[in-house]
């Protein structure tokens, strides 16, 4: 089952890329690798430096979860750019995902929701999800998007 990570009151909508490392990584360091790689604690660090050198009010916990308020077009760029200069195989597990069969159904299932419930110029796109800015001000557009990721299959993580 694929998981998609969101916060209270958030567009989850751009999480799909954070949802789909959280499930990358959600197992837990692999025993026999642990010595041959940096720890998960020093990569979120890195990555989270990055992106707080990009502009962006993150901590290491949270870098992967996406505020609503402020300037976030470009968040989703700067969020896959650090992942693959400081975590690259997170980030090449994360590309295999954008084309898996389930992860695709799911958004296709999403967009067919969303669009259901009023937004209707949702994609089914996950990558043109990710960018897509809910209506100025929608404080119910969270909670639809969490409902439809779970009518579509996927875990929803709150935090």
């Amino acid at each position: 089952m694929t998981t998609i990570a969101t916060r209270t009151g958030i567009a989850a909508a751009f999480l799909v890329l954070a949802g789909v490392l959280a499930g990358c990584s959600a197992a837990g360091p692999d025993p026999a690798s642990s010595s041959s790689g940096p720890s998960r604690s020093s990569v979120a660090h890195a990555v989270a430096s990055c992106m707080r050198d990009a502009g962006y009010d993150v901590t290491d916990d949270d870098y992967q979860r996406f505020p609503t308020d402020g300037d976030i077009s470009d968040r989703q760029e700067v969020l896959e750019k650090c992942t693959k200069e400081h975590d690259p195989e997170t980030a090449r597990q994360a590309e295999a995902a954008q084309n898996d069969p389930e992860f695709l159904a799911i958004h296709t299932k999403v967009g067919k929701c969303m669009r259901k419930a009023g937004y209707a110029d949702y994609p089914d796109d996950s990558r043109d999800a990710d960018a897509y800015s809910p209506p100025e001000g929608d404080p119910e557009f969270g909670e639809v998007l969490r409902k439809c990721y779970e009518g579509a299959g996927a875990s929803v993580v709150t935090q």
